[in-house]
């Protein structure tokens, strides 16, 4: 499978960082003339508008680097006259859906951050007003579909932020600076601090860059690079260049990242466990698992293991320790593999049964699970045998497959036990 990989986990990332990368990967120069060339009769208050495209070194590799020269008035602009600009820009250049789409996502993506950072209605652009945001956010899916890659998918690693404080109009923030830090939330982008310190993600960078990517991962399966790009900064922190690269990504099973938390505990009852597996839960625990064990002194025990999205690590790890009283929890984040999945829905004594359905590589169905609490408030309502429901939804099912030609038949074998994992 083809892919686009932004890795930004060194440099950072800026608005020209992912166009330059992407200028040397694909080329595209004058697309991006041409795109300089129409600011002044798309964008109020742009008398004059330049690219070039240089090279440059940065911690010892050769990169490009675009500059965007502008002769600009002093506007006021709101979001509204860069959406405005970005229709006209559309129908001036002939922008494809694919452009005009994550261009305009960019820019919805930066309006919101202001308006979470800001208040009021968001329209009002503060240290954002300048054409090259908009430059910008055209720039990067123009330069994607000009290196022949918009129908790819595009991932990318985590962003480094860098560390420290930086001044803007409002005064002195620590980095990553407000609008930023929405950028980052709105989109669940993952981040380092450092490795520098200074500003490296910029709000336009982040906007850009949560617009492109389809997905921000750890790592990937077994890849081969196509062709390599290379973009930097006007200012140099001494850190290597964003990179983009075409990849050629090896088939695997879809993979993501959880985290686990455990803890032993070994003075609590049954029936706080189960208290406290009820709150994971509510809270978005994944699973929740209390394995019996020998603790200190060969005292009875129990190893507490809960499985999370790594966002809800933390507030999950103060629940253990609030509730069951432990004075620590490990937490550890791991990679696994999975199976597609998704839930459909089967009518049998004129009620719906959801069941969960298991595909593997080729797309067969491998695994089938009827909903039990569907399946017991019927057998309940109904005064029928939770086991021949049962049977009923997967013969149901069996036939709703063959007939739609989506993979072999399930067999009643081939429910076995499936968790929320």
């Amino acid at each position: 499978m083809r892919a686009l990989l932004i890795d930004p986990s060194a440099s950072g990332v800026s608005g020209d960082m992912i166009a330059a990368a992407l200028a040397e990967l694909g080329g595209g120069a004058e697309a991006l003339r041409r795109l300089a060339a129409a600011l002044p009769e798309c964008l109020e208050g742009v008398r004059g508008a330049e690219v070039r495209l240089e090279k440059v070194e940065r911690a010892g590799v050769v990169a490009t680097a675009v500059k965007l020269e502008l002769v600009e008035e002093d506007v006021d602009r709101r979001f509204q006259d860069f959406h405005a600009a970005l229709r006209k820009l559309r129908a001036r250049l002939g922008l494809s859906d694919y452009v005009y789409g994550r261009a305009r996502r960019a820019l919805e993506l930066l309006e919101e951050a202001e308006r979470r950072v800001h208040g009021g209605s968001g329209g009002h652009l503060h240290e954002l007003g300048s054409a090259d945001t908009l430059f910008d956010a055209v720039a990067a899916p123009l330069l994607v579909e000009h290196a022949g890659l918009a129908g790819c998918r595009i991932l990318s690693t985590p962003v480094a932020v860098g560390r420290g404080s930086v001044k803007i109009e409002h005064g002195v923030v620590s980095v990553p600076a407000p609008a930023a830090r929405q950028l980052l939330a709105l989109r669940g982008i993952p981040f380092r601090l450092g490795p520098v310190e200074g500003e490296l993600a910029t709000p336009t960078g982040l906007a850009v860059l949560a617009a492109l990517a389809d997905e921000f991962v750890e790592e990937t399966s077994a890849a081969r690079i196509l062709r390599l790009g290379y973009g930097a900064g006007w200012r140099d922190y001494g850190t290597q260049p964003l990179s983009v690269a075409e990849v050629e990504l090896a088939e695997a099973l879809p993979s993501d990242s959880v985290a686990v938390l455990e803890t032993n505990v070994d003075d609590v009852d049954g029936e706080l466990l189960a208290y406290v597996r009820d709150l994971a839960l509510e809270k978005g625990a994944l699973d929740f698992y209390a394995i019996p064990a020998t603790g200190k002194r060969g005292r009875p025990a129990f190893l507490i293991q809960v499985i999370a999205e790594p966002g809800r690590a933390l507030e999950l790890a103060r629940l253990l320790m609030r509730e069951l009283g432990t004075l620590g929890v490990r937490v550890q984040r791991v990679s696994r593999v999975k199976l597609e999945r998704e839930t459909r829905e089967v009518e049998v004594e004129g009620s719906r049964v959801r069941v969960k359905v298991a595909y593997g590589e080729r797309g067969e169905i491998v695994r089938v699970k009827p909903e039990h609490a569907d399946l017991e408030r019927i057998a309940r309502e109904s005064g029928k045998s939770l086991r021949l429901l049962r049977e009923e939804v997967l013969k149901a099912l069996a036939l709703g497959s063959a007939a739609a030609g989506t993979g072999r038949s399930p067999q009643a074998g081939e429910a076995p036990s499936e968790g929320r994992r």
